[in-house]
């Protein structure tokens, strides 16, 4: 095995990036970066038994260069035993419809076409050729951009299904590799085009850094984005323990709820993250959420009851006596919903917040294993349930078993409580078996459904957004 594919071995291993045996879909653009990944891949096949599959986006833009790219593409899967998947589409006419850029609607269209791959063939991951300088890129915009601490951690080596081998890897590194093997790739001409930040960033900023400050400016800036996301990792694990301290979440519309005294009392470290997720958890995305719109909320704990403020994606926000609500869209008059009924696990259920989503599943639960401590995961035990489960709001004769004696108590009575604004209330989200409710969401779930040392199985109950809301 050559030293770079050894290299990718050793990180993949570190970041628990893909496991022996799994079927992997493969990016494969025919450019030299996604070939080395390809080469690495090949290399680790049969040290970890993987089964590749490849998938080439062509995006219609670039006329007989594009066809060339997917011809060679498909061409070297064959030799060398890679099923290849290959698709088109008009980008530039996708961008207009979705008033995306060509950049965003190609990022876009790509990532929907791998995860389809992924889905149909039943594989485990998704590697794409994001690379050492593509990090350091990523990092120096995001800090040109003020995007804050977050965006100092770069690129992710793995987020949900997607892996980036040669995140350690140089270009340089990927260049040599090639030529020692004998691989050609492709050129794409658009790389080149310095009408793109990253490009300017990439042909102009980065080679004057390393010529004029250190040449080795990228492997520290890779680096350092690792120990940031370290920082953000445990950033995120404080900011969800205060998230469950100071925020109720509710639905229709999606907001949340922050107690004022219970805000006041949290690090201000933790109160700006605290905030920046409320504003995601609201408008269901992370995109266009920015440090001056968490100032400018914070700013309104101090305001008098009454005073509110509009944020992006329709957002506003108002002081109350002893709270700050964040509500998406501008109704103010509650409402109920009928909600969904649940009918298959596992499953997917939209909610009333843009993008928001409930996910169900279920697992087996091993004696003594640590349950999540999370406002978005709860688990529950799967044979205290009785009937049909449906996500809601309240209704007539709701309860909850609030104590490990079985002792219940009304919705409305729990409501009154917990001190849930009246006009809150028919906004609270709920997982609801017959009358009796497993989980408020954003305040507690039944004690008579919590796990115990005789549980088989779990229910895993999910929320999540657009966006992983946390980064």
């Amino acid at each position: 095995m050559s030293p770079l594919a050894e290299k990718v071995l050793r990180y993949i291993r570190e970041e628990h990036m893909l496991n022996d045996g799994w079927k992997v879909v493969v990016g494969i653009s025919g450019g030299a970066d996604s070939m080395c990944l390809l080469f690495a891949l090949l290399e680790i096949r049969p040290v970890m038994e993987l089964e590749l599959i490849g998938v080439h986006i062509h995006h219609g833009i670039r006329g007989r260069e594009a066809d060339d790219d997917q011809r060679y593409v498909e061409t070297i899967c064959r030799e060398y035993d890679v099923p290849c998947y290959s698709f088109k589409a008009d980008i530039r006419r996708m961008a207009a419809a979705r008033k995306m850029t060509e950049e965003e609607a190609g990022r876009y269209y790509r990532y929907e076409c791998f995860e389809r791959v992924r889905v149909d063939l039943s594989a485990n991951a998704i590697a794409v050729a994001h690379h050492q300088e593509d990090c350091c890129e990523t990092v120096l915009m995001n800090l040109f951009r003020g995007s804050g601490i977050r965006g100092l951690t770069g690129i992710l080596p793995v987020r949900d299904r997607i892996v980036r081998p040669l995140l350690r890897v140089s270009r340089g590194e990927i260049e040599a590799y090639l030529r020692a093997a004998g691989v050609k790739w492709r050129e794409d001409a658009s790389n080149a085009d310095t009408g793109y930040m990253r490009n300017r960033v990439r042909h102009e900023l980065m080679p004057y850094i390393r010529a004029h400050i250190n040449e080795r400016a990228g492997e520290h800036i890779e680096q350092m984005a690792g120990m940031m996301r370290d920082i953000c990792d445990y950033l995120d694990e404080q900011t969800a323990a205060a998230f469950d301290r100071c925020v109720k979440v509710t639905a229709d519309p999606a907001g949340c709820v922050i107690d004022a005294k219970a805000y006041r009392a949290e690090h201000g470290v933790i109160r700006r993250e605290l905030l920046r997720r409320c504003l995601a958890v609201t408008a269901g995305r992370l995109k266009d959420i920015e440090y001056v719109h968490v100032e400018l909320l914070d700013g309104l704990f101090d305001k008098n009851a009454g005073a509110s403020l509009d944020f992006p994606y329709d957002m506003t926000a108002r002081r109350t006596y002893d709270s700050v609500i964040v509500r998406a869209g501008k109704r103010e008059a509650p409402e109920r919903t009928e909600g969904v009924q649940v009918d298959r696990v596992p499953g997917t259920y939209a909610l009333p917040g843009p993008g928001m989503t409930m996910r169900l599943s279920f697992r087996d639960y091993g004696e003594n294993e640590e349950i999540p401590r999370n406002v978005y995961t709860k688990w529950f035990d799967c044979d205290r349930i009785k009937g049909t489960l449906a996500i809601r709001t309240r209704r007539n004769g709701d309860f909850i078993i609030f104590d490990e004696a079985g002792h219940k108590k009304t919705l409305n009575r729990f409501m009154i409580d917990a001190r849930v604004p009246r006009q809150e209330r028919d906004r609270v989200l709920l997982l609801a078996d017959g009358s009796h409710i497993l989980w408020i969401v954003g305040y507690r779930i039944s004690e008579g459904y919590k796990i115990t040392d005789s549980t088989k199985k779990v229910l895993v109950a999910e929320i999540k957004g657009e966006e992983k809301h946390g980064r």
